[in-house]
């Protein structure tokens, strides 16, 4: 890129050309006040404060939307300039009450600072008369109009940064100020409530409502947010060891400063009544206090008989994608070499594992191949078994920014309606279920139509002679009959897809937590080889994690058929390598699985178990299972933050620091790292995980040779080869590393997989209706941790049974009405919500509607990857009316 040479307050300085002056400035430590600009944001000249000399023309040009060019002589705190600031300042402080004294946004108002910084008190004119308008418009936002100064920068960040486009202008001159269509409450509009527009308002007129601490804070700490796989940078505010304000971080570029409602108000839980905050253990039918000593001993005796009586495989060790890499590491590491058995594994792995098995069988890697930023760089994103604006919405973000803003084509894959639908080229509604032939479809038209990247293939691929045959029957016709989406549009969508020089998937949870997952995810990998867009800039597979450290807790070695690094059990030297460095002899055989583990157990082959950062008694899809099978235990220990169903169940429970009060990483679904940074001290007696493994192996007698977090992370970089520097590398950089190295030990090849359609063949007479399992904004794993967020609390999801209006029609329904839900394993009672915006035959509950778990039953045979855990088959009953 060309470079531009100017002189900067007579400083000859040069940058890019596009650049603008307010740019240039900052980048060469020169700054130039401004309350209308931000970097994320396009910038728009409203406020004039950026105003600087040209002295070669003798021009006042506003910085931000100036750019920069040969000859110029830029001063920008020239006498004019000076002037013409205090007076902006002057006029925007006339129409400004005089209450900076009371007001919250105390010494953090823009307007304030640079006030200050001219020197200006009194500003000498006559007071703008204002009416005291202060509006609540939503249990998380105050809106004091005549703070605001119409800087625009509220109605920026909703329509360019998260694109909702819920507010704007209204009215016009002295009247105009920012509020919905209609000047509707926020309540009633599209408003996900995501906090950008509190964030980027300079001054007081948009605050949060009932925050724990009026005023300003001086300690900030920057960390990783806790809630879903995004990983988003978040800046924590203390005040007297309590977070008082969550506000967007700048770590990752990714995040753009924009976060969601849980990342912005979810954090209360950390300070909630209901933490744990000494060690319990069991005395006859209740838990009492302990000492950790008396704790920690029971913990290490229980677990060391049940070894001794059983066998080591008769216990088993469930790890978090809640906890840290770190902890994650040490858990494995306790279970292969303390308790000597494989039996390692978390719930993310319900979901995981057809993603490990899809991809691992094509990529060789089980995991997202571009980051977050490069999304946006594509001309055609396919999206598909996502909901991703409540799932993960900082990917909804990216992808409607590159619809909007950088044109490019959007393919939603979905029997339900989204947002991402309304920003559709294509849309694509096949039963649930038919996923495969679909996707096969779309692959045999790229290879008859001849729309593959022939180049691409013969290069940097293997096994495209097993693809063809594989497709043989997959017409679109056929497709259609399966699917029942049109022919024509499976051809639409397929010459779309292939066309685009930049094309990039994005799935989620909604195949991969099917049965056949791991075929669709296969099915999705050949699409992609075959138009050559696995790791160009701008091109990818993204697969979402729906915890914050899914990808991290599979990396790292918390699964049973891995070791750390996804190195099989049984590559001998790898083996090898991890016996010498831990002093052990491994064992061999695989472990088992997080559902196997509750199966084993409810037969009585598990004996001991031990859980960190987990509830299954309420977050496994069959609860009577997990209840069952930990009642049949003889020892359980459970590690958590709160007193959990599962931890009332216990015999020894430890209380755990959250991620507000620990160091460490998490790994986010792009396979970005982000810190974890200790902002407050944890309560009472908790302790990190870390900590509590390193003093219950020294309890076993088997302590572990870690003197500090530090050491933890140094034999991480040392085993595990795209981890390498990662404790002290952020941000992109370090990500392109890792991910060059994975690619490296591929060598660059992919291998195309032949991907089977298994047709679920169930009598389904009798549940005739579909049930889909909905993800929540407002609510989060068990809900733990965001049912003890107040603000989250004051919109809970709507526990009511959504259905299609045809068939509330045909089975006389009426809304709010409550029906029994009946599938094959139980049943469960609810209201109708008509909803016009299912397909047919197709209904719908909340993850986190209570009985929900009992419509699903997981003590058939198979794993997680032989079972569906996000819908089932239905019959609504009626019984009752207007309830």
């Amino acid at each position: 890129m060309q470079q531009v040479a100017i002189t900067l307050n007579k400083r000859l300085v040069s940058g890019h050309e596009g650049m603008t002056v307010l740019e240039l400035a900052r980048e060469t430590g020169i700054e130039i006040p401004t309350l209308c600009h931000e970097p994320y944001l396009k910038p728009i000249g409203a406020c004039r404060l950026c105003l600087v000399e040209n002295e070669a023309s003798g021009a006042l040009l506003a910085s931000c939307v100036t750019p920069i060019t040969p000859g110029m002589n830029i001063n920008t705190a020239s006498p004019r300039v000076i002037e013409h600031r205090k007076t902006i300042v002057r006029l925007m402080l006339a129409s400004h009450p005089d209450s900076c004294i009371v007001c919250d946004k105390g010494n953090r108002c823009q307007l304030r600072q640079i006030a200050a910084g001219l020197g200006i008190g009194d500003t000498g004119l006559e007071k703008i008369p204002q009416p005291a308008v202060v509006t609540e418009i939503n249990p998380y936002i105050i809106r004091d109009l005549s703070k605001c100064i119409l800087c625009a920068r509220c109605i920026r960040a909703c329509q360019e940064l998260v694109v909702e486009g819920v507010i704007d202008y209204c009215k016009r001159g002295f009247k105009a100020y920012p509020a919905t269509f209609g000047d509707f409450p926020l309540e009633k509009s599209e408003c996900t409530f995501c906090g950008a527009c509190v964030a980027v308002c300079p001054t007081g007129a948009l605050m949060e409502k009932e925050k724990p601490y009026q005023g300003t804070t001086r300690t900030s700490v920057t960390t990783t947010c806790p809630f879903c796989g995004c990983g988003c940078s978040v800046r924590l505010e203390i005040k007297d060891n309590r977070v008082v304000r969550a506000v967007p971080g700048r770590d990752m570029l990714s995040d753009r400063g924009a976060l969601c409602v849980r990342g912005s108000y979810g954090y209360d839980f950390i300070h909630s009544a209901d933490r744990l905050t000494t060690p319990l253990v069991r005395d006859g039918e209740s838990l009492r206090a302990a000492s950790w000593e008396e704790a920690l001993h029971k913990a290490a005796e229980g677990l060391q008989r049940a070894r001794e009586n059983y066998g080591p495989d008769s216990l088993a060790v469930l790890g978090s994608a809640k906890c840290t890499n770190e902890e994650n590491y040490l858990l494995q590491l306790f279970a292969r070499k303390i308790l000597g058995t494989n039996n390692i594994d978390n719930s993310a792995s319900m979901y995981q594992e057809a993603t490990r098995s899809g991809l691992g069988a094509s990529l060789g890697f089980p995991g997202t191949t571009n980051h977050l930023g490069a999304l946006e760089q594509s001309e055609v994103i396919m999206a598909i078994g996502t909901d991703t604006a409540v799932s993960a919405p900082q990917v909804a973000y990216a992808i409607k920014r590159a619809v909007k803003f950088k044109k490019a084509k959007l393919i939603v894959i979905d029997p339900r309606q989204t947002k991402l639908t309304a920003f559709a080229q294509i849309w694509l509604r096949p039963r649930v279920g038919t996923d495969v032939a679909l996707l096969n479809a779309l692959t045999k038209v790229i290879i008859d139509e001849e729309l593959m990247d022939i180049e691409y293939v013969s290069r940097k691929t293997e096994d495209f002679n097993v693809l063809p045959l594989s497709l043989e029957k997959y017409s679109p016709e056929f497709a259609e009959t399966i699917t029942g989406v049109p022919a024509d549009d499976i051809r639409q969508a397929a010459r779309l897809y292939a066309a685009a020089a930049k094309s990039s998937i994005v799935y989620g949870s909604g195949i991969a937590g099917r049965e056949g997952g791991a075929e669709s995810i296969k099915a999705l990998v050949n699409l992609a080889e075959l138009t050559g867009n696995i790791w160009c800039r701008g091109c990818g597979i993204y697969a979402l994690q729906r915890e914050n450290n899914a990808q991290g807790a599979a990396d790292i070695g918390a699964v049973p058929e891995y070791l750390p690094g996804y190195k099989r059990l049984d590559d001998t030297q790898a083996r090898r390598k991890f016996e010498k460095r831990w002093q052990v002899n491994l064992p061999l055989k695989r472990g088992l699985s997080y559902l196997q583990v509750f199966r084993q157990a409810a037969e009585g082959k598990i004996r001991a178990l031990f859980v960190v950062g987990e509830n299954p008694a309420v977050s496994l899809a069959d609860t009577e299972l997990a209840r069952e099978a930990l009642s049949s235990l003889d020892f359980l220990v459970v590690q958590d933050l709160f007193l959990t169903e599962t931890a009332k169940m216990a015999d020894v429970v430890f209380p755990a620091a959250s991620f507000a009060e620990k160091e460490g990483t998490f790994t986010n679904f792009e396979g970005m790292v982000g810190h974890v940074r200790k902002a407050v001290e944890p309560p009472g007696e908790s302790l990190p995980d870390w900590t509590i493994l390193l003093r219950l192996a020294e309890a076993m007698e088997k302590p572990l040779p870690f003197a500090n977090l530090k050491h933890v992370m140094e034999e991480i970089e040392e085993l595990v080869p795209h981890y390498e520097g990662y404790h002290y590398e952020e941000g992109r950089s370090g990500w392109e590393q890792r991910r060059d190295s994975c690619w490296e030990s591929l060598n660059g090849f992919v291998r195309f997989t032949k991907a089977d359609f298994l047709s679920e063949k169930r009598d389904t007479a009798e549940v005739p209706l579909t049930l889909i399992v909905k993800p929540s904004l407002t609510h989060f794993g068990s809900g733990e941790r965001t049912s003890r967020s107040p603000r989250l609390r004051f919109m809970p999801p709507g526990n009511f049974l959504s259905v299609n209006a045809a068939d509330a029609a045909e089975l006389s329904l009426c809304s709010r009405e409550r029906v029994k839900i009946v599938s094959a394993a139980g049943e469960a009672e609810a209201a109708v919500e008509i909803d016009m915006q299912l397909p047919p035959r197709i209904v719908s509950l909340p993850v986190s509607f209570p009985g929900i778990d009992r419509l699903f039953s997981l003590r058939e045979k198979g794993d997680h990857s032989s079972l569906t855990l996000n819908t089932c088959n239905v019959r609504i009953e009626r019984i009752a009316k207007n309830v």
